[in-house]
């Protein structure tokens, strides 16, 4: 239970006691006697407003959690930065269309506008290029640039697994380097909130793994790809780490690139895991925005209130049909309009919505900078860009607040 859920009760407690001085007095008891229970009412109205005062690790530290979108064009790069300073870095992507910018741009952004030289933890949700980068042997990227770097220390790498192996060329090349290259790394792994935490950022944040390697339960049974030779001609899209990061009351759904259709090697695992989902306040979409990602039902159980975009040139991305989809969701159950605010990194020749949507006023924002979210997970999330601000309040509660 919160800390903050005590007050009620205690204060309740202390009314008792005062309301049974009083009866005590009336029959005549001693005045230590009364003087005894209104010592110990007052202690525990005292206790009450204590507790429903104590510190969040926002306050206690001085510090929100952070959530930084890094523009790497058609790729993935954030770093979630915890209010004790503990970093975890999802995806070192580089773009296709202008290898060898990616790496050097968290490398930077790192030294000069975080003063951070250690990486505690680099989640890499799938072996695609745009999210890991390329082992070259000259100007190698993602997270193979970053290893060669004087001066950046990588912790722990999380990935989803050395043994299955997808079309992507990448899963045996990645194999074979992270085996010889001295780094710590671990196969994520579904855990349950009483185990201890695989990814330790401190302050109470959690990560709940949804989805990997197409498995959604700690069960073996549950997986959709389990023929090694249909795994080897199926996209590695379908076997990406899926999570959801929670602290307090502020909730983000990580979506890798996993898809929610059927088409050639795609399968829809977004479909297999909407048991496991909840609202969110952020959504980082699934894909770049591509129209084989997010499907309605995914957004309608997220019911976010802002879905974060990264996307680059040369691939039409973020798709209308998505972006559409994200503004102007309704509540299934009552056609209520709901809708979410899109903010993306690039993506300059995908769709971009020129106006509020009609029904629910959200907008879509293109910006070439780093999109930050901070909270303070008890009570508003503000995202920022360049100078501008915009603060959302969060829900009292929240839905996965006893969960």
């Amino acid at each position: 239970m919160p800390c903050g859920n005590l007050r009620p009760s205690l204060y309740l407690y202390g009314v008792c006691l005062l309301v049974a001085i009083r009866r005590l007095i009336r029959l005549r008891r001693t005045a230590a006697t009364a003087r005894l229970y209104l010592y110990g009412a007052c202690l525990l109205v005292a206790m009450g407003l204590f507790f429903s005062t104590a510190p969040t690790a926002a306050m206690a530290t001085g510090r929100p959690l952070r959530v930084h979108v890094l523009d790497v064009g058609q790729a993935d790069c954030i770093i979630v930065e915890s209010p004790s300073g503990k970093l975890l870095v999802v995806d070192v992507g580089e773009d296709p269309q202008r290898p060898g910018n990616e790496a050097s741009i968290l490398y930077n952004y790192l030294g000069q506008g975080l003063n951070r030289q250690v990486i505690d933890y680099l989640l890499i949700t799938h072996y695609h290029e745009d999210h890991l980068g390329w082992p070259r042997d000259i100007l190698p990227t993602g997270l193979f640039y970053l290893h060669r770097q004087a001066g950046i220390s990588i912790r722990k790498v999380i990935d989803r697994g050395l043994d299955i192996i997808s079309d992507s060329p990448l899963c045996q090349k990645y194999g074979e380097w992270v085996k010889t290259s001295g780094l710590r790394r671990e196969t994520i792994e579904f855990r349950s909130r009483e185990q201890p935490s695989q990814i330790d950022l401190g302050d109470g944040i959690l990560i709940d793994v949804i989805a990997f390697n197409s498995r959604f339960d700690r069960g073996k049974g549950d997986i959709i790809l389990h023929d090694q030779a249909e795994q080897r001609e199926a996209s590695e899209h379908n076997f990406s780490i899926v999570f959801v990061l929670h602290y307090d009351r502020f909730d983000m759904y990580f979506g890798g690139d996993v898809c929610g259709y059927q088409r050639g090697t795609l399968r829809d695992i977004e479909s297999r895991f909407l048991h496991r989902l909840r609202e969110v306040e952020v959504c980082k979409v699934s894909d770049h925005g591509s129209v084989w990602a997010s499907r309605l039902e995914l957004v309608e159980a997220l019911r976010p209130e802002v879905s974060i975009i990264s996307c680059g040139r040369g691939y039409g991305m973020p798709h209308r049909e998505t972006v559409e989809k994200l503004l102007g969701f309704k509540d299934p159950a009552s056609g209520k309009p709901l809708g979410s605010d899109v903010y993306q990194t690039g993506g300059q020749d995908g769709f971009v919505s020129s106006r509020p949507h009609p029904e629910t006023g959200k907008v879509q924002v293109v910006t070439t900078s780093p999109i930050i979210i901070e909270t303070d997970g008890q009570k508003s999330f503000y995202v920022k860009y360049k100078e501008n601000v915009q603060e959302y309040l969060l829900d009292e509660g929240g839905p996965y607040r006893n969960k």
